[in-house]
């Protein structure tokens, strides 16, 4: 008879355990699920680069700024105008980041001067990486200055 009893409560306790290790296991699967999710999430919404290319333009403004984050901020003026909304014109301005101090020390001498430059350009903006001047547009991040197109066009470059 005792083993009988025994055989019983072996039954009863298997089928428990068996689920709360299929629990256990879902839990963890989701988990994972969810962490990989948000990481595919947060890739293509702050590393991803949207797009790349040239810009060519003369060097208006070019400093470094930051309360928490020091970074380098730069603005160039591109040929030709924009419209801004009904009757406005504005000038075409590229507003972008650097990230590479060498490359900002050069930046920082060639103010004034036509330049033709590589930029990289990420969804979102990260507060390491520079200003989010374009929010609709995302962060402008330049690499390389690819030329000098001319080192002092006007005398101060306008």
């Amino acid at each position: 008879m005792s083993e009988e009893i025994n055989r019983n409560t072996e039954r009863v306790n298997k089928p428990v355990v068996k689920k709360k290790f299929i629990w256990r296991k879902r839990l963890v699967l989701v988990s994972l699920g969810v962490v990989l999710l948000l990481g595919v999430i947060g890739y293509f919404k702050y590393y991803f680069v949207y797009s790349e290319g040239t810009r060519v333009g003369i060097l208006y403004k070019f400093s470094k700024k930051g309360t928490f984050f020091k970074t380098y901020e730069g603005e160039m003026v591109l040929p030709g105008v924009r419209s801004k909304g009904t009757g406005g014109v504005n000038s075409n301005m590229f507003k972008f980041s650097v990230s590479d101090e060498e490359l900002a020390n050069v930046l920082m001498n060639s103010q004034g001067m036509e330049l033709e430059l590589h930029y990289s350009n990420y969804n979102n903006a990260l507060p390491w990486r520079g200003d989010n001047y374009n929010e609709d547009e995302g962060q402008y991040i330049v690499d390389a200055l690819i030329k000098v197109k001319d080192e002092n066009p006007n005398g101060y470059g306008l």
